[in-house]
C-alpha cells in the first residue's frame, strides 16, 4: 500500500511528531511505501512581516499547500492521505486536494484543535468546554486560549469555522483516529460525525522491555505547562515532608517559576532533569518506583502512561479524562482525585509502602501494554481503517466501524435527522453483543431507539451526541425500518428490545457469562431475574438494582457504579426508558468495569408481567404504538399524538432536501 503522510512538524519536538514518526516506521518496515509531506513550524521564524501578516489568511487556506499535495498525488498516487498536524502552514486546504485526486483521507486527532482552539480543552489549567458545540469559538477569542493571544485564537477559530461552514469536517475527510473513547465523545460532542470517528491508540514501539532495576524516587515525565498539574504534584510533596524523592523529567515555560516554587517550599528532595531522549526517559521509568501523571486536563492519550506500562512501572494518575479510561484503579494503576494535593499525598504514601503490591500493578500495566498498546496490534488496526477509507470513497451510503480482533469491521448504517442508525437485525445485533463480551475493549453501549428517541434527539442536540456517541444504535421501531429502504440499507424487521434481552440470555445462558438488572419499579429486577434464571436454566444474574424514579443524588450515583462493578457483569441491562437509559449509559461507561450496557427500555416491564405486549401483527407492522397508546395516554399521548406528526413531517423535508439535519 502507498501512504501519503502530511504532517507539520512542532518547533519543538513532542509526542505527536514520535507518534507520526513511529507510525511511518511501522508501515515502512511491514513493506509499504510512505511518501511523507513535511512542513514545520520552525520555517515561520524567518519569515518577513508581509509573510507573518498573511500567516492567518494562510492557515485557514494555503494555495501554496492546494497545489504542492495535488502535484505530489499526481506524481506518487497514493492508496490513502494520513493526516496528522495541519497547523498552520499546511491548512485544510489539503483536504480538498486529496480529495479532487480521489484519495481517501484519514485524519488522527491527536489532540482537541478540531473543537477547541486552544488544543487542550482546558482554561487556567482546569477543563474547559465553553467552545464545544458552537459554531464560532468565541470564547477562546475572548479569553486568548490560543498561546494567550487573541488574534491568534481569532486566526484559529476562525479557521475553524469557516470550514465547519463549508463543510470540510463533515465531507472532505473519510475517516478521524480518536485516540481514546473518551476523546471521541468529546470531538462527537464539537460537532464532527460520529459515524466517521474510530478509535485506535497510539503505541510504544521497540518495546523497552519490563526488566527494572528499581531505586527509590517517583517521577513525573512530561511538558511543564498549567494544565499538567505540576502545582497539585508539588503540594502533595510539601504534604509528604523529605520522605521521598521526586525527579522531574521534561521542560516547558512553567520551569523557572516551579523551581522557585520547589526552593520556596523547601523541597530538598526534588529534582528537575530537563528534557531527556527516549532511550533516558525508558531508563529513568525502569529504576523509578513508580510514575505520577497528575494532569489537571483531558489528556487525549498520554504516551507516558503508555510507555510506563511497557516498562512494567506502576502510575499514580489523576482520575480525568482518557487517563480514567486506560488505567483501571487498583488494576493497572492508582487514581486520585484531579487537583487534590491531599488526596495525592495520601495516595503516594500508600503506593510508597506497599512497593510488593505495586509491582504487580506494574505487571498488570506491562500485561495491558501488551494487549493494546504493541505495534503488531496497531499495525493491524491501522490496516483496518485504511482499507475502512479506501471502501468508503467507493459508495456514498455511511457506514460505522467495530473492532474485532484488533482489525476495523464495517457495519452499514443510515441516517436519520442527524442520527446515525446502524442497519443490522436482531441475528447481527446479537452476534454483535457476543464478540464484544468474548473480545473486551473498554466498556460499550447500545441505544435502542425508534421516533421517538429521534424526536428526543431533535429537542436535545445533547442527547442527539449521545445516541451517535453510542457504540451500537439499532432500529428499535417499524417507521426506522420502513426508512431504511429509502436510505438504501434495506431491513426486514426491528430489533426489538425485549427480543434482544431474550436473545441474548438464551445465547450466553451456558458460557458463564454474568448479567446485572437495573431498572423497573421496586421489586421489578428481582422478579425479572427470577423468571430470566427459570426460563434460561445455568444463566447468571450477578445483581439487581431498580432505582428511584426521581433524580438521584451524586452519592446515589456512586453507590450504584461501585454496586454494579463489585458485582463484576459482563453485561448490564438498563431498562430506564429513553432518554435516561441512554444519558446514564453515556455518563458512566468510562467508570463500568462491564463489557457492554444494553438499554431495553419497557423489557423490564414487559418480561416481568407488569406490562401487557401488543399482538405480533401489531408490533410487526407498525401498530404498537396505537396499542401502547390505548394502554397509557396520559402518558404517551405527546410522544405519540405530538412527536409522531413532527417526525413525520422532519423526515419528508429531509428526504426532499428542503432541509438537512446534522
Amino acid at each position: 500500500m502507498k501512504v501519503l503522510m502530511l504532517h507539520c512538524r512542532y518547533m519543538k519536538r513532542g509526542g505527536e511528531d514520535l507518534a507520526v514518526e513511529s507510525e511511518e516506521q511501522l508501515l515502512s518496515t511491514r513493506g509499504h511505501s510512505v511518501f511523507p509531506y513535511r512542513r514545520n513550524n520552525a520555517e515561520i521564524e524567518p519569515f518577513t512581516i508581509v509573510q507573518k501578516a498573511a500567516l492567518p489568511l494562510t492557515t485557514v487556506w494555503s494555495s501554496k499547500t492546494l497545489a504542492e499535495v495535488r502535484r505530489f498525488a499526481l506524481n506518487h498516487q497514493p492508496d490513502v492521505a494520513h493526516f496528522h498536524n495541519t497547523f498552520p502552514l499546511i491548512s485544510p486546504s489539503a483536504y480538498s486536494a486529496c480529495r479532487s485526486a480521489g484519495i481517501p483521507v484519514v485524519q488522527t486527532l491527536h489532540n482537541y484543535r478540531l473543537v477547541c482552539p486552544g488544543t487542550t480543552l482546558s482554561r487556567g489549567g482546569k477543563p474547559c468546554e465553553c467552545c464545544l458545540g458552537k459554531g464560532i469559538a468565541w470564547p477562546a477569542v475572548r479569553y486568548a486560549c490560543y498561546r494567550g493571544n487573541r488574534t491568534a485564537s481569532g486566526t484559529v477559530a476562525a479557521m475553524l469555522a469557516i470550514h465547519q461552514a463549508l463543510g470540510t469536517w463533515t465531507k472532505k475527510v473519510d475517516l478521524y483516529v480518536a485516540l481514546s473513547n473518551f476523546a471521541r465523545d468529546k470531538f462527537i460532542a464539537g460537532g464532527l460525525p460520529a459515524a466517521k470517528i474510530v478509535v485506535k491508540p497510539n503505541f510504544v514501539h521497540p518495546d523497552p522491555g519490563a526488566e527494572r532495576d528499581v531505586s527509590d524516587y517517583a517521577l513525573f515525565v512530561g511538558r511543564l505547562s498549567p494544565e499538567k498539574g505540576l502545582g497539585t504534584l508539588l503540594a502533595a510533596w510539601k504534604q509528604l515532608g523529605s520522605k521521598i524523592p521526586l525527579r522531574i523529567v521534561g521542560d516547558g515555560p512553567l520551569r523557572g517559576e516551579l523551581e522557585a516554587l520547589v526552593e520556596r517550599l523547601g523541597l530538598a528532595r526534588v529534582r528537575f532533569l530537563g528534557h531527556l531522549d527516549r532511550q533516558a526517559v525508558f531508563a529513568a521509568m525502569k529504576s523509578a518506583r513508580f510514575l505520577v501523571v497528575p494532569s489537571e486536563c483531558y489528556e487525549n492519550l498520554p504516551m507516558t502512561v503508555t510507555e510506563a506500562y511497557a516498562c512494567g512501572t506502576p502510575t499514580i494518575v489523576a482520575g480525568l479524562g482518557a487517563l480514567q479510561e486506560m488505567v483501571a484503579d487498583e488494576r493497572t494503576g492508582i487514581h486520585f482525585v484531579p487537583g487534590n494535593a491531599e488526596d495525592l499525598a495520601c495516595k503516594v504514601e500508600w503506593v510508597w509502602t506497599h512497593p510488593r503490591d505495586m509491582e504487580e500493578i506494574g505487571q498488570a500495566g506491562r500485561a495491558e501494554f501488551v494487549a493494546k498498546y504493541t505495534a503488531d496490534r496497531n499495525y493491524e488496526m491501522l490496516m483496518g481503517i485504511y482499507k475502512r477509507a479506501i471502501e468508503s470513497r467507493k459508495e456514498d451510503l455511511p457506514w460505522r466501524v467495530t473492532w474485532k480482533n484488533g482489525v476495523g469491521v464495517r457495519r452499514p448504517s443510515f441516517e436519520v435527522l442527524g442520527v446515525h442508525v446502524d442497519a443490522l437485525e436482531l441475528p447481527e445485533a446479537c452476534r454483535t453483543v457476543s464478540e464484544w463480551i468474548e473480545h473486551r475493549h473498554g466498556c460499550r453501549y447500545v441505544a435502542l431507539t425508534g421516533m421517538h428517541g429521534i424526536m428526543e434527539a431533535q429537542h436535545d442536540p445533547a442527547f442527539k451526541c449521545i445516541l451517535n456517541a453510542a457504540d451500537l444504535v439499532v432500529p428499535d421501531g417499524t417507521p426506522l425500518v420502513w426508512l431504511s429502504r429509502f436510505r438504501g440499507r434495506p431491513l426486514t424487521r426491528r430489533v426489538y428490545g425485549p427480543e434482544l434481552m431474550l436473545e441474548v440470555c438464551r445465547q450466553t445462558a451456558s458460557g458463564g457469562c454474568r448479567h446485572f438488572l437495573m431498572g423497573g419499579a421496586p421489586g421489578v429486577a428481582d422478579g425479572l431475574a427470577t423468571i430470566l434464571k427459570r426460563r434460561f436454566p445455568g444463566l447468571v444474574i450477578a445483581g439487581t438494582c431498580s432505582p428511584p424514579f426521581e433524580p438521584w443524588a451524586e452519592a446515589q450515583e456512586e453507590e450504584l457504579v461501585a454496586t454494579i462493578n463489585r458485582a463484576a457483569p459482563d453485561v448490564v441491562w438498563v431498562g430506564l426508558g429513553t432518554p435516561k437509559q441512554e444519558q446514564w449509559m453515556h455518563r458512566h461507561r468510562g467508570r463500568l468495569q462491564a463489557a457492554v450496557l444494553l438499554g431495553v427500555g419497557a423489557a423490564f416491564d414487559i418480561h416481568s408481567g407488569r406490562r401487557r405486549q401488543a399482538p405480533r401483527w401489531m408490533r410487526e407492522n407498525g401498530g404498537e404504538w396505537l396499542f401502547r397508546l390505548v394502554q397509557e395516554p396520559r402518558r404517551l399521548w405527546r410522544r405519540y399524538l405530538v412527536y409522531g406528526p413532527q417526525f413525520l413531517f422532519s423526515v419528508a423535508l429531509e428526504s426532499l432536501k428542503l432541509r438537512r439535519f446534522e
